[in-house]
């Protein structure tokens, strides 16, 4: 009987997906996954752990709305197991007091400017959340998130990203919720040139990358995050295409990777960036994050 429930949890959540999508869905990983799917982004919800095992959006569109105000708060998305069947459900309080960023995978910025304010709500639910270190949330990822939308995407005809964390073989948990918190994140890119090429980069970034690191020191081969996080990705395409584009590191030069979009510094508080985040003086030791 038990295995009979724990079959009926792991498929019952599951919401159709979209028939567009990053030359098809993440195959693969956590048995006890719960697909959520938003407005302009897809969840594969982790309910082990408590945060995202993977999400996934586009990220060519234009920007075509205006960036609504900020929620004071995230919430507990009451679509994933953890809340429906009241077993530690991740709550905006989960995360206090730990230390820890609230930190988005599909970024409130990018989302609520191309795909609009119901979007953007939809990535401050607790399903779109990952504990980050503060100088990680806010430093090196933040940089990548710039780097993604302000040079990648643009002049593409098609454009994914899909991103989650990494974690080890012990995961510290945090919060009444026990939320597990990650050894680091991947972030694999696809894209498609007007000339019809396809190409894909990876990146894998510890929690301890400092703020202002080389972005290139953290490209790697696709195929070393899928075997990092056990998933398939882009599994629609012929075989070969998926070997051509997945067994070596990208080059970054061609990416438009070059020293000076590899090293820009830092927003941290100030300004608004391809992440969203707003000036004020958010406190990490209440598990903040500011994107």
């Amino acid at each position: 009987m038990a295995g009979w429930l724990l079959v009926l949890l792991g498929t019952a959540g599951e919401a159709s997906l979209p028939e567009d999508s990053p030359f098809g869905w993440p195959k693969g990983g956590v048995f006890w996954g719960t697909v959520l799917v938003n407005p302009g982004f897809v969840v594969r919800y982790a309910e082990w752990f408590g945060t995202p095992e993977w999400v996934a959006y586009r990220a060519d569109l234009p920007a075509r709305f205006r960036l609504e105000r900020r929620p004071e708060r995230f919430e507990a998305d009451e679509r994933t197991w953890r809340c429906r069947l009241r077993m530690w459900c991740v709550t905006h309080e989960s995360y206090r007091e730990s230390g820890f960023d609230r930190g988005h995978m599909a970024p409130n910025f990018l989302i609520g400017t191309r795909y609009g304010p119901e979007a953007q709500r939809a990535t401050f639910l607790l399903s779109n959340v990952a504990p980050q270190r503060p100088e990680h949330n806010r430093g090196i990822w933040e940089r990548l998130e710039r780097v993604e939308v302000n040079r990648f995407a643009v002049g593409t005809t098609r454009f994914w990203t899909i991103v989650g964390p990494v974690f080890g073989e012990q995961v510290p948990r945090i919060g009444e919720a026990r939320v597990g918190v990650p050894e680091g994140f991947f972030r694999v890119m696809v894209r498609e040139l007007p000339n019809g090429e396809r190409q894909a980069i990876a990146f894998l970034i510890p929690q301890s990358a400092p703020a202002d690191g080389d972005l290139r020191h953290y490209v790697q081969p696709v195929r070393a995050v899928e075997e990092r996080v056990g998933l398939n990705f882009f599994p629609e395409l012929p075989e070969e295409e998926q070997e051509r584009l997945e067994r070596e590191p990208a080059d970054p030069a061609k990416w438009g990777l070059d020293e000076a979009w590899a090293n820009q510094p830092p927003s941290f508080w100030g300004g608004e960036s391809a992440s969203g985040r707003e000036r004020g003086d958010r406190r990490s030791r209440e598990g903040r994050e500011i994107r």
